[in-house]
């Protein structure tokens, strides 16, 4: 996953997958009624007696055993040249006796940095056993992650019908780095993750839900899928927040394996990759069957990989509900995303953590080790993706920055955003050598990682307060105090055979990550240089203070590779520049780890 003149197994330097599965579980966040900024926007009753007609036929309620919601997707012609389309959607939940201005339905505005559709949908309409129902729209003040709530002016009667159109654009965001959950267009078909587009309901009640789909609009060829299955599919009762973090895709599809069942492994993608995804799908699908033998899953859920075109940031991706989804461009090998399919695949295991430390750091401690153990990648490989980490690490200005302060700044700088992925890696590669070497290679990180799962699994916490008591009867107060050290912004550094006889801990000279402006210009609608510093690469490359950044990189890859340079659209006046240049500063030295002479590759793997 490093991008060193291709030379790297991992051809582009590694995105990282910036932000934890907290931002997607949203059952108890959307259900908050505190602290409001109300901004009411009535909508206006239409003449819907027939659509209210149907809707009387539905039993209310008080007639079922268990709340309900049937979700219909109806997607339009989509237009891959323009990058436009649109998706229809009908929500009919058991939402009987909700009295006037209760909590009813909500959508994030904005989450990870990325915004949904909750502020663009149109021809919004409701309706109940009553008739026409008004909607009121309140949004949340707006934070990192905050939502649209809708409420009804008058009580609920019965079953609950809404309808609403979602536009897609293909334009790319304008607030900077972010998952690639939007909704988007490729190859006449779309994709996007639920939170980008569904409205649900404001409870943590147990729903049962069906998901449907109609795809009369989208040509012959078209067929449709989610993290739950092929097609229609029909959930057991669990909470409704669940469609949040799904990912929908639907149109002329390509899928791997050609003949999809019900459960198990399989991967889709929309219009012509690069590169033949089939390969490497058959990879990840190699690589999944052994981590669910090595993680101890004896199951065998639907689990979908995604694949789709980002422009902006390409070779990311995030983990989301039994599923992943990952990225490409027009320059991506599939080598170069083996990296992100991995370590996306860590979290599907492993997401029930402490805190992003913990799931990001467990993700790239395991992204190239497991696939190495199980044979799917050479030991050069695995090298290259551990220097890539140790390089952005040990170079990073900020990496004594204590945990408690990185989820203010996340979005804000690259260099905050990639510690919890880095230092987190590296925390569990000294405790597992420490592990390792206490039990005499009788014990490793992967016993407790299996605990953690088990606890899980059992409904058992999984915080912070577990797993220090795990550290403490499994390695001591030293494991203890190398986790306090973590979490204070303690350098995280392995010794010399941490990683087995075959490596040795060495250093090297690179120039300093450093964008020569601050980082916080890149964040927001509008993008304005500020801070430039006198004398960096930016303004030697002839960027000013109060340029508008038009058009730019992803920081998070750039970070990693030393020869990369940034690129950036900007106007100045009535001006259109390009400026482009090594975001780089000073010399610093770094550790990295280097292959040891004389040891056979059989002794290699730990």
């Amino acid at each position: 996953m490093v991008a060193d003149g291709g030379r790297h197994y991992y051809a582009e330097s590694r995105p990282i997958r910036p932000f934890s599965e907290v931002f997607f579980r949203v059952g108890s966040a959307i259900g908050q009624e505190s602290k409001r900024q109300e901004r009411s926007m009535p909508m206006t009753s239409r003449h819907l007696a027939a659509f209210a007609a149907a809707i009387a036929l539905i039993p209310s309620a008080a007639a079922q055993d268990q709340p309900s919601m049937t979700v219909t997707i109806r997607p339009g012609p989509m237009d891959e040249a323009v990058g436009t389309g649109f998706v229809d959607i009908q929500l009919t939940l058991t939402a009987d006796g909700t009295a006037a201005g209760a909590p009813l339905l909500a959508m994030p505005v904005v989450l990870a940095n990325t915004e949904s559709a909750a502020r663009n949908l149109l021809n919004l309409e409701a309706v109940d056993a009553r008739g026409p129902l008004d909607l009121i729209a309140h949004d949340d003040p707006e934070a990192l992650l905050f939502h649209r709530h809708w409420t009804a002016t008058r009580a609920v009667t019965g079953a609950l019908t809404v309808r609403y159109r979602v536009p897609i654009d293909n334009s790319p965001p304008r607030r900077g780095a972010g998952p690639p959950i939007m909704l988007r267009i490729d190859g006449k078909g779309f994709s996007g993750a639920g939170n980008m587009f569904l409205m649900l309901p404001e409870t943590d009640t147990p729903h049962r839900i069906a998901i449907d789909w109609d795809l009369s609009q989208m040509g012959p060829d078209a067929t449709a899928t989610s993290s739950h299955g092929e097609g229609d599919v029909v959930l057991p009762p669990g909470p409704a927040g669940r469609l949040a973090g799904t990912v929908f895709m639907a149109g002329p599809m390509k899928r791997e394996p050609q003949a999809v069942t019900g459960n198990g492994f399989s991967a889709a993608w929309l219009g012509q990759p690069p590169f033949d995804p089939r390969p490497l799908m058959q990879w990840t699908h190699r690589l999944h069957g052994w981590m669910a033998r090595f993680f101890e899953d004896d199951g065998e859920p639907p689990y979908r990989v995604f694949l789709r075109f980002n422009p902006i940031n390409a070779g990311g991706g995030v983990a989301l509900t039994n599923s992943f989804l990952t990225t490409y461009n027009d320059a991506t090998t599939a080598d170069s995303i083996k990296g992100t399919l991995a370590h996306e695949m860590v979290h599907t295991w492993t997401s029930n953590g402490p805190g992003n430390w913990y799931s990001e750091g467990i993700a790239v401690h395991y992204q190239a080790l497991l696939p190495w153990r199980a044979g799917l990648i050479d030991t050069q490989a695995f090298l290259d993706d551990l220097n890539e980490t140790a390089s952005r690490y040990y170079s990073n200005a900020l990496n004594r920055v204590p945990n408690d302060q990185i989820a203010a700044r996340f979005w804000e700088d690259t260099r905050i955003r990639t510690l919890p992925y880095d230092r987190g890696g590296l925390y569990f590669a000294v405790l597992d050598a420490r592990i390792r070497k206490a039990s005499g290679g009788e014990r490793s990180l992967d016993d407790l990682v299996r605990h953690m799962i088990g606890r899980a699994r059992a409904g058992q916490p999984t915080d912070e307060a577990a797993w220090v008591e795990l550290l403490a009867s499994e390695a001591g107060p030293q494991a203890v105090a190398l986790h306090e050290s973590m979490v204070a912004g303690g350098l995280m550094l392995p010794e010399s055979g941490d990683f087995g006889p075959c490596f040795a801990r060495t250093t090297k000279t690179i120039p300093r990550f450093e964008l020569g402006f601050d980082p916080k210009s890149l964040v927001g609608d509008i993008k304005t240089i500020r801070g430039l510093i006198a004398g960096s690469a930016a303004e030697q490359a002839g960027l000013r203070d109060g340029d508008i950044v038009t058009y730019r990189q992803a920081m998070d890859a750039l970070q990693g590779d030393v020869q990369a340079r940034l690129t950036l659209y900007v106007t100045r006046g009535d001006r259109e520049l390009e400026i482009s240049y090594r975001p780089r500063g000073e010399e610093v030295e770094i550790y990295q780890w280097t292959r040891v002479t004389g040891v056979p590759e059989s002794r290699c793997k730990y």
